[in-house]
């Protein structure tokens, strides 16, 4: 059954257009005059070009700044109400399900529980969460929804999407074979709308570089610290790879001196968990509170993990101009601020001193950074530049 409210016509936009809507999402409000500087083009097209998306509700204006020099300046900035979007990162035994409007801002959220994410019991699980969620959305902004982001990790994805193309590879052993339709063919059904699937790690770098608002991840490393070792490589302001996979493949390189390891291997919760499963304790509940009783564990895990981690950095940093590397995790603040700090250490340490040092740091937008980062994606399929576009802006950008 599909929804019965009537659904939002996408305006056609011009590459123009899209290029200003992008550099508003990327810097935030800006005047006019700003616009043209950073976008290349002269003061009357913006001023035009502004004016048309005042007209579809896609921007709107803030309120007047006043300088020291002249006439004030009125901001334009994304039109919350311009569109909205749903995003649905689906996990292990947990999906999350987020309702954005247009200016990235959450509007509702839901958490949904299920034994198998690739069972049928779960696509319905998910399905009647995102029914319940926009359920409660007025009919107005109900009518300004553009689509659906849905994202997992590498081995979850080929079985979620309705795209015959990437259904390759295995899936791991204990979360089963996956027979039920994909996600993705239900929800479009269901919703009427378009359905994007993206990489986990990609839909987290995308949180990044949309609620960045300065030029620090103009080329910059993510990496995510969790069950498996997820790595994004942000090039000039946008994302090197297929939506569909990892945009980074550094948690596959082999560590030096260990026959067959590879840096993931130490730099993820996979050993850690591990032993404190072999000692009796269980994962989960000593992340939450802080490795209270396997601090000794832990701490043998980070001696390892450092050092790998500042391998990748290294590699990293000797192939492209990384300018900063973002550690994303579910470690408390202060772990992750002492794993940063030993990082940072380690890599400032063996460096080769004709390369340059990044500035490595925690992520800025915490554990819910893949489903917004997902529910985003639709905004950037539907009114985003062409990648050429995005280069030339940011870079720009990145020097004004």
């Amino acid at each position: 059954m599909k929804i019965s409210r009537s659904k939002y016509n996408v305006p056609e936009l011009r590459t123009s257009e899209r290029t200003l809507l992008h550099l508003l999402r990327l810097k935030g409000a800006m005047s006019k005059a700003e616009l043209a500087r950073l976008s290349d083009m002269s003061a009357q097209g913006v001023s035009i070009i502004v004016e048309r998306l005042l007209d579809l509700g896609l921007v709107c204006k803030g309120n007047k700044q006043r300088g020291r020099v002249g006439q004030p300046s009125t901001p334009i900035e994304l039109a919350p109400e311009g569109a909205i979007s749903l995003g649905i990162f689906v996990g292990n035994d947990t999906a999350q399900l987020i309702l954005v409007d247009f200016s990235g801002n959450t509007i509702l959220e839901r958490h949904v529980t299920y034994d198998q994410p690739l069972s049928e019991e779960a696509f319905q699980t998910v399905i009647d969460g995102a029914e319940a969620i926009t359920g409660r959305i007025e009919e107005n902004l109900w009518g300004r929804r553009i689509g659906i982001g849905i994202s997992a990790r590498t081995s979850l994805l080929p079985h979620l999407s309705d795209d015959p193309g990437s259904k390759k590879g295995g899936v791991d052993a204990e979360i089963g074979s996956g027979t039920a339709r994909p996600l993705a063919s239900r929800l479009k059904e269901r919703f009427d709308l378009p359905v994007h699937c993206v990489n986990d790690i990609r839909a987290a770098c995308l949180a990044q570089i949309a609620s960045s608002r300065d030029a620090d991840v103009t080329t910059a490393l993510y990496l995510n610290i969790g069950d498996t070792l997820g790595s994004g490589l942000i090039l000039e302001g946008r994302l090197v790879g297929a939506e569909n996979e990892l945009s980074s493949n550094l948690h596959a390189m082999p560590v030096f001196g260990r026959q067959g390891a590879r840096i993931g291997d130490f730099a993820s919760f996979k050993a850690m968990r591990r032993r404190m499963e072999d000692a009796g304790f269980d994962f989960h509940e000593q992340v939450a509170c802080d490795f209270a009783d396997t601090r000794t564990i832990f701490e043998e895990w980070k001696g390892e993990a450092v050092p790998a981690l500042a391998m990748a950095i290294r590699a990293a940093a000797a192939t492209v101009p990384v300018e900063r590397v973002l550690i994303a995790s579910r470690l408390g603040d202060d772990d992750l601020s002492m794993l940063v700090s030993e990082l940072r250490f380690a890599v400032e340490t063996d460096t080769c001193a004709s390369t340059r040092i990044p500035e490595i740091s925690g992520c800025t937008i915490g554990p819910g950074a893949r489903a917004w980062g997902t529910a985003i994606v639709p905004f950037f399929k539907a009114f985003g530049p062409s990648e050429k576009t995005v280069t030339a802006s940011v870079r720009r950008s990145a020097v004004a």
